[in-house]
């Protein structure tokens, strides 16, 4: 029931975020380590709340399988860097579930692929963070990502 209503979630959320327009979504698959072999997706937008003047407030929603079924919920800060075109860096902080709940801190770097003759730029990023539970220990994880932005 809960894996429904998560991926229940994440087609509302990008939904949502096509619909409304302006919130440049993307999704991306991710590969990584968190105590093991991770793999998943992932889908962010722009917020709809807030735009601070430079770089952009972007939540993000994290559906995957590290040893059993996970979700994560964060909001993260992306800026790009003067003079270098196509890359992001940025971090942010969160909420998951696997099993517990569990907070998060998280460092992103995004950079935008020069393909051609593709609907919608790709892009290839990673990132790393730690995770830690609200009870017990927590654990580093890193992932490297391969998306499409619309």
């Amino acid at each position: 029931m809960k894996k429904a209503l998560l991926a229940i979630g994440l087609v509302l959320a990008l939904g949502s975020a096509l619909a409304i327009g302006n919130l440049a979504p993307s999704v991306a698959l991710r590969g990584g380590y968190a105590g093991g072999a991770a793999f998943g997706i992932e889908a962010s937008w722009n917020c709809m709340l807030y735009q601070p003047p430079v770089g952009a407030l972007r939540p993000t929603l994290d559906l995957g399988y590290a040893g059993g079924f996970n979700g994560s919920f964060a909001m993260r800060y992306l800026t790009g860097l003067p003079g270098v075109k196509g890359l992001r860096l940025g971090g942010g902080a969160g909420i998951g579930y696997s099993g517990a709940f569990y907070g998060l801190v998280r460092g992103d770097i995004e950079y935008d692929l020069p393909v051609t003759g593709l609907p919608a730029p790709l892009f290839f990023g990673a990132d790393a963070g730690y995770a830690f539970p609200f009870s017990g220990t927590g654990a580093p994880f890193v992932a490297a990502k391969l998306g499409m932005r619309f």
